[in-house]
């Protein structure tokens, strides 16, 4: 597509073209570091240590060793002797050095692998064998033992069970034993599930062994710090890197979709739109979003600038216990973010994963219309019943309406001639008959591919990870389209022992050309966009006139006001948003002594946005632009977050663990905005419109809004005997955005935990692994508000009081000093458990959130205060949730050749409202409404309600002997609800040899959509398309059974009211995957250590009642928050979910 090149655009063809290359040279730069550093150093066994020990035992020995270093021993328990004493002085000596003297003449030998070292006995004593056992014909066999990743397990036991016949492994993993056919081997191996095979007279068995799930305790990122997940006691919900990379989602939102209970998503649609993330449904009005933590970097803004390759893990913390400890912006909830980084002492390997693909929309959802003909006899008929006049500017006069040869200009009388067209001022036209397929000329086949690269490694004292990353989006809609190209780079580096820097980067760039409407504003869920103009079109008038210009309604009776909307689209293919990102932390910790450590940290978060809106000279709408336009709008945002973290960490006497932590925090937050817009440019071509080429009207505008805050924390963890959990954390945060003694708050929250597993009446139980019961209680507080809003302030302008050229002051803000915090209080109780052996984990969590003194944009009276002001902000009101989150998953044996997993992840959510205003507490609170065109409202939030319920009048159906509707109750009566009774997720993986299959279904129940398209389609009052139901189903003396109207033109009868609620229930499938792996022998040949490739399809199926394109618009989103969350479910034409075939390939080498 073209790029504008205006001169002081910071986005321009060339510049971008220097960005991107800057980004391969960075990678390159970075790719050549990490090797170097992999190869610099190849082990974990150069690091220097200082040993002083005296009579003391291995196990003594062992613990120095580990304190001052990353090294795990891994021994029986029977392999140290008890007796044996070691003295060792030796100062910065490797700790090959450190073993060799410590284990002369005890008969031990060891292994360093990474960070691993393996005890083990030098030699299997040999077994005296019986008379019967000579008499019994012995083999050889031999193999290797192995991880699932292939890495080879020295000192593993393999014995012939119910004897004591055995070996282990050697360095490699390797094996030799005398075995009998009939023989059971037994593999054991501290940490790994132990595995029995029998022997069959086979030379050589080559065995896996799996990770103990029971034995591990995964780490993750919760709150500044990790923690083990086994030690939770807050309600946490972890998706990880495998299931973010089996959906291949172009962005990290939409990886959560049926992922997380307790996680509803809603996407905008269309290819790089926003999306509209909800943690435990609506906690307030003004804002629900939750904060983002992306390796330390703290944000607001989403995620679509990620690319969801580059991340290892996600953490959802949902309730105040976990998420308290961030603060501000931590209301709504936290997705916390990891990223992948490389290993050290490992070589540098590649991996590159490469899609390719088609977006589609079948036509089967495509609303059905009338035909051309059809709508003039329903016209014709509307006109009879209403005792008018049978004429019309299309159809003629007389008994029968004639469809035209050419569309008619308004007051038209003779004969078109083509001959005399002339663009602009005499164009022709030549009517549709057969009708118009809006939906068909606007919708095609797009296409998409992605393709990532990166690479990971690390030395002794380094590790590395550079991605790179390109999408490139075609929209299925008409002139819509996203690229994205990304760089990440994280590293760490060990300066010392004991000092370690360490730094994430991010940086990207994307361009995304969305549906706008004719005045530049986004026109998703806009009546005046060109998706709702495809259900406004009438099917008469054609895409294109008689010489290929855009066919429109101006100076055209009868066919309505929509404009054209591929026109619109086609204009709109110039105007791009384009972004770049940089976003990023530095880090460096240093260890004071054992379990005490230091960490700070400074992050950034860089967005610089341009949109260039170049509107043509438009002639073919009814409400055609004669003028054309250019409007160029830059918009920065700079935050930035210095952190501080006081660590200590220690177990003490085997049973009592401690995890405690202090800390300081400092954000500044910086908002930037400029526009400018001039008219009536000499030419249409967007290649050669500059602001300083137009020669009509100019306007300018800047903005500019800063903000800061500073927070003291801190956190406690406390374990007795792994079984009784106790945490507690308090936060004082101070904000900018308030006035006076209000920017002061704390927020205290503490949570237990009960291991019931570990008492003596479960802990031999056969069928419980793990039990924990959890109670946490906790407030975290929510500034969600422009800046400024506490004071009042005035601005200049001389459009207002322009006194002789003297500028005038009007009033711009009213301020409100007693703005203060608004409060949510959370109190959760939990179940976590695994049973049978691990295979059947249930996660069961029951909340209830308490939003106080909602911060909201109030509507102030225009007689008052003027027009200046629409709304002020103020403490308004209180909110309730209570729900629960429940997550089940059961995974088969993982020894057999076929294995599988299931999961399912159910969440219930019940909102209300409890009072708004103490003065007033049933006021009503309104979202701005369709419009003057429709003259009736669709959600209003009302105490005793939830938030953003349907309102309107009740259909009570048609009456049988008039066919006029029964229409009954009034305008602001509740009828219906766009809160789901609950949502779900179902996922299910399985193996079998080479090949994989990976499935997620994702649903809704109980919703309703409030479907608005339908007011435009299924009445007589505009002159636009008419939907086949209109046809088919109104009320006539042949049809007494019809649910519509008899046919008027009367407005009446189309008031907002119950008929335009739908069941917007629905489940779909979101993902389905099917790959294989070539066999090793094939990627030796080929020098890859894995190839695999697959084939992908996203959201084929959708089961639903629902008549609209799409269900799925619960959670639209808007640029307004407040207005987001005050109109939920409303669907004024959607851009829909489309549907996906895609080829993969994923490569390791």
């Amino acid at each position: 597509m073209n790029k504008k090149a205006n001169c002081h655009s910071f986005l321009s063809k060339k510049k971008t073209y220097n960005f991107l290359l800057t980004i391969m040279r960075v990678f390159i730069l970075f790719l050549c570091l990490g090797l170097s550093s992999a190869y610099a150093y190849n082990s974990y066994s150069q690091t220097k240590l200082t040993i002083n020990v005296e009579n003391a035992t291995l196990e003594d020995l062992f613990e120095q060793i580990h304190s001052q270093s990353e090294f795990i021993f891994f021994y029986k328990d029977d392999v140290l002797k008890k007796d044996h004493k070691v003295t060792l002085n030796l100062k910065r000596s490797t700790v090959n050095e450190i073993l060799d003297k410590a284990l002369t003449q005890t008969g031990l030998v060891y292994k360093v692998i990474d960070r691993q070292i393996v005890i083990s006995r030098q030699k299997i004593e040999p077994i005296t064998k019986t008379f019967s056992d000579a008499l019994t014909v012995q083999t050889s066999i031999s193999g290797t033992v192995s991880t699932s990743d292939g890495s080879p397990l020295p000192g593993v036991n393999v014995l012939v069970k119910g004897t004591s016949t055995g070996t282990q492994t050697d360095f490699d993993g390797k094996y030799t034993l005398e075995v009998s056919s009939g023989d059971i081997l037994v593999f054991s191996y501290i940490g790994f599930v132990t595995k029995e095979l029998t022997f069959a007279g086979q030379s050589s068995m080559d065995v896996t062994l799996l990770e103990d799930a029971s034995e591990l305790s995964e780490v993750i990122v919760t709150g500044y710090t990790t923690q083990s997940a086994r030690s939770i006691t807050g309600s946490v919900t972890i998706v990880e890197s495998e299931a973010i990379a089996a959906t291949t989602p172009a962005s990290l939102e939409q990886a959560l979709q049926g992922q997380a209970a307790g996680v509803t998503v809603g996407v905008e649609g269309g290819p790089g739109g926003n999306s509209a993330v909800r943690i435990r449904g609506y906690g307030t009005i003004n804002g629900n979003d939750p904060l983002y933590v992306i390796d330390g970097v703290q944000t607001g803004q989403g995620l679509n600038d990620l690319n969801p390759n580059d991340i290892k893990s996600i953490q959802v913390l949902k309730d105040a216990a976990a998420a308290s400890i961030y603060g501000i912006g931590a209301a709504n909830g936290v997705i916390v973010i990891t990223t992948k980084n490389g290993n050290k002492n490992n070589k540098v390997s590649f991996n590159y994963s490469a899609l390719t693909g088609v977006d589609f929309i079948p036509e089967s959802v495509f609303p059905e219309f009338a035909t051309p003909q059809q709508i003039a006899d329903a016209r014709w008929q509307a006109l009879s019943n209403d005792g008018l006049a049978l004429s019309h500017p299309q159809y003629g006069t007389g008994p029968n309406p004639v469809l035209p040869d050419y569309i008619l200009p308004e007051g038209f009388v003779g004969t078109l001639d083509e001959s005399t067209y002339s663009f602009p001022n005499n164009r022709i036209t030549r009517a549709n008959q057969a009708g118009t397929d809006w939906f068909d000329a606007f919708f095609d086949t797009a296409f998409v591919q992605q393709h990532n690269i990166s690479a990971t490694g690390g030395g002794e004292n380094s590790k590395l990870y550079v991605g790179l990353g390109l999408l490139d989006q075609e929209g299925v809609g008409r002139a819509t389209s996203f690229e994205r190209y990304n760089l990440r780079v994280n590293s760490e580096f060990d300066i010392t022992d004991r000092l370690r820097l360490g730094e994430s980067v991010n940086v990207s760039y994307s361009e995304r050309i969305g549906i706008i409407d004719p005045v530049g504003s986004s026109s998703n869920q806009n009546n005046e966009g060109q998706i709702a103009s495809l259900y406004r079109s009438n099917p008469l008038i054609p895409v294109f006139d008689i010489q290929g210009n855009y066919a429109g309604t101006a100076g055209i009776g009868g066919v309505g006001n929509a404009s054209n909307p591929i026109g619109q689209a086609d204009r709109n293919a110039e105007n791009p948003t384009e972004t770049i990102r940089a976003l990023g932390s530095i880090y460096a910790e240093v260890d004071i002594f054992d379990g005490l450590s230091l960490k700070t940290t400074f992050t950034a978060d860089l967005t610089a946005t341009k949109f260039s809106f170049f509107r043509p000279v438009d002639f073919e709408n009814s409400a055609a632009r004669q003028v054309n336009l250019l409007r160029e709008t830059s918009t920065d945002i700079f935050n930035t977050n210095w952190y501080n973290i006081l660590q200590y960490k220690k177990i003490f006497n085997g049973v009592h663990s401690v995890d405690a932590f202090v800390g300081t925090e400092f954000k500044k937050n910086r908002f930037e905005q400029f526009f400018a817009q001039v008219t009536n440019f000499l030419q249409d071509d967007p290649d050669f419109t500059f602001i300083s080429a137009g020669t009509g009207v100019q306007t300018v505008g800047s903005g500019q809004s800063k903000s800061s805050s500073f927070s003291v924390f801190g956190k406690v963890d406390y374990a007795y005997d792994d079984k009784y959990l106790v945490s507690a954390t308090v936060r004082q945060d101070q904000s900018s955005l308030f006035e006076g003694g209000n920017q002061d708050a704390v927020f205290p929250a503490f949570s237990l935990g009960w291991r019931l597993s570990g008492e003596n009446f479960l802990e031999d139980s056969p069928i419980v692994d793990n039990l924990l019961l959890k109670f946490s209680w906790g407030q975290v507080g929510n500034n969600s508000i422009p800046a400024f809003r506490g004071i009042t302030s005035f601005a200049s302008n001389l459009n207002f009081y322009n006194y002789n050229g003297n500028t005038g002051f009007f009033l711009s803000n009213i301020g409100d000093p007693d703005l203060t915090w608004e409060t949510t209080t959370t109190t959760n109780i939990g179940i976590a458990a695994t049973l049978f052996n691990n295979a059947l984990s249930v996660d069961l969590d029951v909340y209830e959130a308490v939003t106080e003194d909602m911060l909201l944009a109030v509507p102030v009276d225009p007689t008052v205060f003027g027009n200046t002001i629409g709304s002020i902000f103020r403490n308004f009101g209180q909110m309730t949730n209570r729900g629960f989150d429940l997550g089940i998953t059961y995974s088969s044996n993982p020894e057999r050749a076929f294995t599988y997993s299931v999961g399912l992840n159910v969440s219930h959510y019940k909102n209300e409202v409890d009072f708004l205003d103490e003065s007033n507490l049933d006021q009503v609170i309104a979202n701005p409404n369709l419009g003057s065109q429709t003259r009736f409202e669709t959600t209003n939030t009302l105490a005793g309600e939830p938030i953003s319920s349907f309102v309107g009048f009740t259909w009570e159906g048609i009456d049988p002997n008039t066919g006029r509707a029964i229409i009954t109750g009034d305008a602001r009566d509740i009828i219906g609800s766009p809160h789901p009774d609950f949502t779900y997720g179902i996922n299910f993986d399985a193996t079998y040899k080479n090949f994989d299959l990976s499935m997620l279904f994702q649903g809704s129940q109980g919703n309703d959509i409030y479907n608005l398209t339908r007011f435009w389609t299924d009445f007589s009052n505009f002159e636009g398309a008419r939907s086949l139901d209109y046809i088919r189903n109104s009320w006539s003396p042949t049809n007494p059974g019809g649910t519509l109207p008899a046919f008027t033109l009367s407005a009446d009868e189309s008031v907002g009211s119950s008929y335009y609620i739908e069941d917007g229930s629905y489940v779909r499938l979101k993902n389905i995957a099917v790959g294989y792996t070539l066999g090793d022998a094939i990627s030796e040949k080929l020098k890859l250590d894995k190839i695999r490739f697959f084939l992908q399809g996203k959201n084929l199926i959708t089961i639903t009642d629902y008549s609209g394109l799409d269900p799925e618009i619960n959670l639209s989103n808007y640029t307004n928050q407040q207005q987001a969350n005050l109109e939920i479910g409303v669907d004024r034409g959607a851009y829909p979910v489309s549907r996906s075939v895609n080829l993969g390939v994923n490569v390791s080498f």
